[in-house]
């Protein structure tokens, strides 16, 4: 029920379909007053969601920084690699197609190439809302072989279809081989709060490593171009605004 209300709710709080309604409220509506509030109210809504230095600074704010991986101590037993990141739908299947967010999947090949981690665990499935969870990942287990990572270092977990599930079907497949060992969790930087507290939940000890950035460096961050509206910009906002979204609704099922 959780995943079904997150999914809808996420959907009808993002700035840009609430920028939408109000607008087209607006324009049918035949009471003056509120046709002009819910007017103004949709260009106010779509200056401030649409400002680059607002959604940097609330970035920086929430993402986990990245890590060195010189300052990653000894070895860790697995990468977990969470998914959500590669077309898998797409033809021909002789290939990857990734979205952005594909440096999850490189960087723990970093990991493994040097020598950080002994297997890469890939967890994700199709998320979407009306569909068989499960999914064919087989080409990403022909990528990591691809890219120098032995067949019997690649764990792949096709069936989670969100954070929670990842956790929980991650958790059984390692308490099969051992249990206690050190992990280090790859995802989006915007995401990896609550993925870490996910995880932990569970009863896995993780050491976070973020990746696929979105907030610009700081140094960038108060550029003249910063306060021109920026539709990219509001598309951005949508994904902040639904992570947490997720980490309330998480915090509330205890979750994490």
């Amino acid at each position: 029920m959780l995943y079904i209300f997150s999914k809808v709710f996420g959907f009808f709080i993002q700035p840009f379909n609430v920028i939408m309604v109000l607008a087209l409220v607006s324009i049918v509506l035949k009471h003056k007053v509120w046709k002009k509030r819910l007017r103004m109210g949709a260009i106010g809504l779509f200056i401030l969601f649409s400002n680059g230095i607002l959604l940097n600074e609330c970035l920086l704010l929430w993402e986990k920084p990245a890590v060195p991986i010189s300052e990653l101590e000894g070895e860790y037993a697995y990468a977990i690699v969470l998914g959500g990141t590669i077309d898998m739908d797409r033809e021909p299947k002789d290939r990857l197609f990734f979205h952005k967010g594909a440096d999850r999947v490189t960087h723990a090949i970093n990991l493994y190439k040097a020598g950080k981690v002994k297997k890469i665990v890939f967890t994700g499935g199709n998320p979407r809302l009306f569909e068989d969870p499960t999914r064919d990942n087989s080409p990403l287990r022909d990528f990591y072989i691809m890219c120098g990572v032995a067949p019997e270092d690649i764990i792949i977990e096709s069936s989670s279809r969100n954070t929670r599930e990842n956790a929980l079907l991650v958790k059984d497949m390692l308490e099969k081989e051992h249990h206690g060992d050190r992990i280090i969790l790859v995802t989006s930087a915007f995401h990896m709060r609550r993925s870490e507290a996910c995880f932990r939940k569970v009863g896995l000890d993780v050491t976070g490593f973020s990746t696929d950035f979105y907030s610009a460096l700081p140094k960038d961050r108060f550029g003249p171009m910063g306060f021109v509206p920026s539709t990219q910009v509001l598309t951005n906002w949508n994904f902040l605004i639904k992570e947490w979204i997720g980490y309330i609704g998480y915090k509330a099922a205890g979750y994490v």
